[in-house]
């Protein structure tokens, strides 16, 4: 099928959203369509947006003039998109995240789905959701949680065109591509020591003092925080004894180096607190699906993770995970001890994760945001 993808996400920065755009154009070219993803993008920085996020080049990029990281980005794209593509009759189906566009394309343009990651933040957005459930030109609503939809759900009654579709991993092609000595010699560890890691943003809320502390209590491990924003991470960093050097904060990575933190870990943590918050200090908990969470089970290693539903409705507490209280720095660290200390539920944990990141891939997510329609 011919599928076009209508994406406005922030580029080349720390948001998931670029991520996820990069990916399911990706999956969506892997299970067999024609994609062509609409992007506020310079025709200088498409081989950039495929080497960044580290996705083949099986879809095409159509280069639109508009803003990379400014808010406005998604009205501006919303507007451009729908004036350029409300004349296209050769399609089959339209995939969007921007709801300017899905709005306005609602009302002319038929076999639109919707990709929605958050609750209406505004107005306009819940009149749209309205619409969207209304309108027989929106084929279907998909959400990134369960929580998602619930929320959705409050502002009109459930529909058959909800659909639950977690973000997902690509186990075929997000693999390491440097050994495991090469990096952690250029971080200076040694390659006989432990490592724990976090792979994230560092806003608040995501328990970065908590691994912090862990730090200060085990020594003779390395605590690696991967990602967040540069201005974060310092904030942070204040909180460490300066003479500590087994905590390290790498600031941002390319989306295709993560697999080589993955690869250099022993255990990987997601320690969120209750009110955890995304970009604009805006709390995320009832409707986030991280997808760190999914390639952290691609890797195959021991995961800690915060006991909330955005993960106990994925993860199975001493069979593919262990999972904590928010709250609770002394059960955090209990875990980590007993995972230190326990090789055969390391092993255990290890393998049952792996083998749960078989049921969420971007190819399934594709493949069920397309299926009956």
């Amino acid at each position: 099928m011919r599928v076009y993808y209508i994406g406005s996400p922030e580029l080349f920065g720390e948001g998931a959203s670029g991520i996820h755009v990069a990916r399911m154009c990706e999956a969506l070219s892997d299970v067999g369509h024609d994609v062509t993803l609409w992007l506020p993008i310079s025709q200088g920085d498409i081989d950039k947006f495929f080497s960044f996020y580290g996705v083949k080049k099986g879809f095409r990029i159509q280069p639109f003039i508009g803003f990379k990281k400014k808010s406005p980005r998604h009205f501006f794209h919303g507007i451009s998109s729908f004036l350029r593509i409300v004349l296209l009759k050769e399609y089959d189906f339209i995939i969007t995240r921007n709801i300017t566009f899905a709005f306005l394309a609602s009302f002319v343009k038929r076999n639109v789905i919707i990709d929605i990651h958050h609750p209406p933040t505004n107005y306009f957005s819940k009149l749209a959701i309205v619409r969207f459930l209304r309108s027989k030109n929106i084929s279907k609503i998909v959400c990134n949680s369960d929580g998602t939809k619930k929320n959705l759900e409050r502002i009109s009654s459930p529909s058959d065109k909800m659909q639950v579709l977690n973000n997902g991993v690509n186990l075929k092609d997000f693999l390491p591509n440097q050994d495991a000595d090469t990096l952690k010699d250029r971080l200076h560890i040694p390659n006989s020591s432990r490592v724990v890691s976090y792979i994230g943003n560092t806003y608040e809320g995501r328990g970065i003092e908590k691994i912090i502390n862990l730090s200060k209590d085990h020594r003779d491990i390395y605590f690696l925080i991967i990602g967040g924003e540069k201005k974060d991470n310092e904030r942070y960093m204040r909180l460490i004894d300066k003479q500590q050097k087994n905590i390290i904060f790498t600031n941002h990575v390319s989306h295709s180096d993560v697999p080589n933190y993955l690869l250099i870990s022993d255990i990987l943590l997601i320690p969120y607190q209750k009110k955890f918050t995304i970009k604009g200090n805006k709390i995320a908990t009832d409707y986030s699906s991280p997808i760190k969470l999914f390639e952290y089970l691609s890797a195959g290693k021991p995961i800690i993770a915060s006991n909330l539903p955005l993960f106990s409705n994925i993860l199975n507490h001493g069979h593919d995970s262990l999972l904590v209280d928010s709250d609770s720095y002394e059960e955090l660290n209990k875990s980590l001890i007993m995972l230190l200390e326990d090789y055969e539920l390391r092993l255990r944990l290890s393998e049952n994760s792996r083998k749960l990141s078989e049921h969420f891939t971007w190819q399934k997510r594709a493949s069920g945001m397309l299926a009956n329609l």
